[in-house]
């Protein structure tokens, strides 16, 4: 192909007409005003000093927008600070960077324990309006997130070579919204303090609603089992394979074993098993795939490789126990998706508690895109990951016009989506005033 000619020439100018590259930012305040997470900071988070006038509700507020709108650190948020027409609709600034690094340095445990006092205030109301109603999934994990520097707190040298934190992240099934996140020095093992993790994540679930938890097994403990029991909670949580378990496993028959759920191969079974360090008698479930042809074979386990899990449901089949825990890697999704879309691939701050409030911002965020998509019914069944969210109703060009003290926002007349945004802010609008 020959290029016949180039582009054409372009002059560069100015105008004073409020535009912004970011109209869809509009969706994401309705959203944070109709599960009420303005007031809720307000009513729960006291620092001591505020900062160019802004509240504390402002100064989360800007920071959790700017950061579902694509920043990544503090310094993103000048990109958001240039948006004027942004800013008017709002009603205040984003904070520069300076400031809201020092905002995030004022905090301490206390101040942690405000703002999470909030965000369980707002999720429990917000859990319901993007349709959970009887019975909820949890997903438990933890995640190592890098420090750049070993002179951070609470960043240690880990198994990975490389100084990093090691917060506990709990997320919501099949919604993806991450209801609790703790963070912990990067020396602590995966379940260090998991059980007063899991009753600060169930004082986020509304009342009445059913929950069911999975775990992998690095949270493997009999005293979390016992826990889970006293709370009411099912479980499913992994077990590591050890020479007492795989002597039951390999004690089992071939009339015992049946066909995965939704997998083309591999088999399941059930057995009965009380752990040396309890006086409860379990129920366990093993699922065990050929190996491959080739593949080097194992004293322990010999021609199959097995993964086994134990559970309270008395219920359900075993294949059925077996499908729905495997399906938890859905909780790696929602950690890459806080780490490659949200910037928490990094923590950069010197002070632990400054890292720890930036994490729940950052968590904010995500959760404010999620339940933008959901309570706003923009593609309900299947909501998109927070790049494709932005680029198709986030980064959309609008010219804000200001007439008779009214603002209006006007979009491009052949916006594809155009209907389905207004319809979703249709939804939004009405419950961020409160009349439903």
């Amino acid at each position: 192909m020959t290029i016949r000619r180039g582009a054409p020439k372009v002059e560069l100018s100015t105008t004073d007409r409020q535009i912004t590259a970011h109209a869809g930012a509009v969706l994401l305040r309705a959203t944070a005003e109709a599960v009420g997470l303005g007031p809720a900071i307000e009513a729960h988070l006291h620092l001591k000093v505020r900062d160019r006038g802004l509240s504390e509700a402002e100064s989360i507020l800007g920071m959790a927008e700017a950061v579902a709108l694509g920043a990544k650190c503090l310094d993103d948020l000048e990109v958001a600070r240039g948006d004027h027409a942004q800013e008017r609709m709002r009603g205040f600034a984003v904070p520069p960077p300076q400031t809201a690094g020092r905002f995030l340095r004022r905090f301490c445990l206390g101040h942690i324990g405000q703002l999470n006092q909030a965000l369980r205030r707002i999720l429990v109301r917000a859990l319901p309006m993007a349709g959970v109603k009887d019975t909820i999934t949890l997903d438990f994990d933890s995640t190592y997130i890098r420090s750049r520097s070993s002179r951070r707190q609470g960043a240690d040298r880990t198994y990975l070579k490389r100084y990093a934190l090691h917060p506990l992240l709990c997320f919501v099934g099949d919604l993806g919204l991450c209801l609790h996140a703790k963070l912990r020095r990067g020396s602590v093992a995966s379940s260090k303090g998991i059980r007063a993790f899991v009753d600060e994540a169930l004082k986020r679930v509304p009342p009445g609603v059913a929950v069911r938890s999975r775990f992998d097994s690095g949270f493997a403990a009999s005293e979390l089992y016992e826990h889970l029991e006293r709370r009411g909670v099912t479980y499913l949580c992994g077990v590591k394979l050890n020479p007492r378990i795989l002597g039951v496993v390999r004690a089992l028959g071939d009339d015992d074993w049946s066909a995965c759920l939704d997998k083309e191969e591999g088999e399941v079974a059930e057995f009965g098993y009380r752990q040396a360090d309890s006086a409860t008698f379990r129920r366990y479930v093993v699922k065990r795939i050929p190996r491959n042809h080739g593949e080097q074979l194992s004293l322990e386990t010999g021609l199959y490789n097995y993964w086994v899990l134990v559970t309270n449901d008395a219920t359900a089949g075993a294949a059925e126990l077996e499908s729905e825990h495997r399906h938890k890697a859905q909780v790696e999704s929602g950690m890459r998706e806080l780490k490659e879309n949200f910037g928490l691939e990094v923590l950069r701050k010197h002070q632990f508690m400054a890292n720890w409030a930036w994490m729940l911002i950052v968590a904010t965020a995500h959760n404010l895109v999620l339940l933008t998509q959901l309570i706003g019914a923009i593609e309900p069944h299947d909501p998109s990951r927070a790049k494709r969210f932005r680029y198709r109703y986030l980064v959309v060009p609008g010219l804000l016009v200001a007439s008779s003290r009214r603002l209006t926002l006007k979009l491009r007349s052949d916006y594809p989506l155009y209907s389905t945004f207004a319809a979703a802010l249709a939804r939004l609008e009405p419950l961020a005033t409160g009349s439903t």
